[in-house]
């Protein structure tokens, strides 16, 4: 494998800033992102609140269905006693969900395994499985090639109720039918069979999307000692019942702070990536698998739509004896995990750095810091033949994000058009206008009304020069379509949608085609934490 590190692309005006000039920031952050703010996130931070022996008995229990290798079972013990963690996070996509899930693993257990190096404690890696989201939709499909196009496959089961996913199940048989259709989709290869073989007995043992999600990555990495932890398991939320309870206690203070700090976050021209309200109470309550978001509105913590309404005194009870009802949102939840772990790092994407931006302040009404916020590894994987086609046209990886293909595409199209005959149909076009015109004035002037009639036949007249428009265009790409598939054939393996591969692609595709020792291979890429976009050539 060859490494290849760009600017970043596609990258927001924020996200560039935290990338280039992360100093510049420090009114949103408490650390910049570099080997001398993770030296002093671990002197000056007090990891001795973390309730160590609950949170291993949880993990234990967690990982236990999935399977715990023995790297796994000394990150453990390690956690028990001095342990400092990286963790980063992600909904549970089916098949892992887009790319961008496994360079945010691969993220978390590089720089735990660089950092174990460099301050001589154990850091263990850790991965947050967002199980208590319930938007369903961003998490039930993948992309997949079909008619040499890229067409989203949704898996059909459909639902009224918008249950979290960690009690979202599966209907086995219209699951197995959807991942078979995934799968004939796949060139066979090698691998295929065994790599089917595979996905179909982690869905035989799970029936939610997140425990489907946690087999899979526990296989992929279970010789990394990967711990796992999904936020709605209920043994994790009864840990979570004293934090619980601060939330509620502190709801109002912790809303007006957020909403300030966000208010300052779009005076700086970075947009609001929360919009928040300051009558919000950064709470959700579940009921049946189902999440409502609360406010607060006279004194009271309420779900207007659902008609639920608590005291303080009541949530707070429900806090105290039943946190499983409750459920944090996106400014309780980088808190939440910095009460529950020893953090000595999170690992984030460039969506969830900017909302991180406007929790400073709430950080400091609980008296703790951020940690540091490292940036991702962001991924491009180009196979040989993506290499070759690369080579073939002079395109860098740049020209490719710049829109370069599809330019060249659309002028080599245009060199082979024949110019006189778009000339010749529009002339043609014209003149029998003008004719029809000058019928219409000589049928007017004998008192004949037939203009509607005229006028009919002439818009006949200009479908069929439309048609032979685009059947002109259809022979000429037919003609032309082995080299515009080569150009399409770049697009589809770079720039998906428009976006970076790991943004559409599941690691489906690549495990078919490099085989089952892929992501062992990507692990043993010399990544840098340097906020570039890197591109490994396989």
């Amino acid at each position: 494998m060859r490494l290849e590190q760009y600017t970043q692309p596609f990258a927001t005006l924020f996200y560039k800033k935290y990338l280039e000039d992360a100093a510049s920031l420090s009114s949103f952050f408490h650390y910049e992102w570099d080997q001398k703010a993770l030296n002093r996130r671990l002197q000056e931070t007090d990891f001795s609140k973390t309730k160590r022996m609950e949170l291993v008995e949880v993990l234990t229990t967690y990982m236990r269905k999935f399977g715990l290798s023995e790297k796994s079972s000394q990150h453990l013990e390690e956690l028990k006693d001095n342990g400092v963690v990286v963790i980063g996070g992600q909904q549970a996509g089916l098949l892992t969900g887009p790319m961008y899930s496994i360079h945010k693993a691969i993220s978390v257990i590089t720089l735990a395994k660089q950092q174990r190096e460099k301050l001589g404690v154990p850091v263990i890696p850790v991965f947050w499985i967002a199980g208590e989201d319930h938007d369903i939709d961003e998490i039930n499909h993948v992309y997949i090639e079909k008619s040499r196009r890229l067409q989203k496959l949704v898996y059909p089961a459909k639902s009224r109720i918008k249950k979290i996913a960690s009690e979202t199940t599966f209907d086995k048989s219209l699951m197995d039918h959807y991942l078979t259709e995934i799968f004939q989709s796949l060139p066979e290869t090698l691998y295929t069979k065994e790599l089917f073989s595979k996905v179909m007995a982690h869905l035989e043992n799970n029936e939610t999307y997140t425990d489907f999600f946690a087999a899979l990555m526990n296989d992929l990495f279970h010789e990394e000692g990967l711990l796992l932890i999904d936020a709605a398991y209920e043994p994790f939320r009864k840990l979570e019942s004293e934090y619980f309870q601060l939330f509620v206690g502190n709801a109002s203070q912790l809303a007006k702070i957020v909403f300030e700090k966000e208010i300052e976050f779009e005076q700086s021209g970075f947009g609001t990536p929360i919009q928040t309200k300051d009558s919000a109470a950064h709470l959700f309550y579940v009921e049946d698998g189902e999440r409502f978001l609360l406010e607060r509105k006279d004194g009271a913590f309420i779900n207007e739509a659902k008609g639920l309404s608590f005291t303080e005194v009541e949530l707070m009870d429900i806090a105290k004896n039943h946190p499983e009802k409750l459920s944090n949102n996106v400014v309780t939840r980088p808190i939440m995990q910095e009460m529950v772990f020893p953090v000595l790092s999170f690992i984030g994407g460039p969506g969830e750095i900017a909302y991180w931006g406007t929790l400073k302040t709430a950080f400091e009404l609980f008296h703790m810091k951020m940690p540091v916020i490292m940036p991702r590894l962001s991924v491009t994987v180009a196979n040989t033949k993506t290499q070759t086609l690369l080579e073939k046209f002079s395109f860098s990886m740049q020209d490719v994000w710049d829109g370069a293909v599809e330019e060249a595409k659309l002028r080599y199209i245009n060199n082979h058009r024949n110019e006189q005959i778009p000339h010749l149909i529009e002339t043609m076009r014209k003149e029998l206008a003008a004719k029809y015109e000058k019928l219409e004035e000589l049928l007017i002037e004998d008192n004949l009304k037939l203009s509607p009639l005229v006028q009919k036949n002439l818009q006949y007249h200009e479908r069929q020069f439309t048609f032979i428009e685009h059947a002109i265009d259809d022979t000429l790409l037919g003609k032309l379509d082995a080299s515009i598939h080569q150009y399409d054939r770049l697009i589809m393996d770079l720039i998906p949608n428009g976006g970076l591969q790991e943004r559409t692609y599941s690691p489906l595709q690549l495990l078919n085609e490099v085989g089952p020792n892929f992501i062992k291979e990507l692990l043993q890429v010399p990544y840098e934490f340097n906020g570039k976009h890197h591109v490994v050539c396989i």
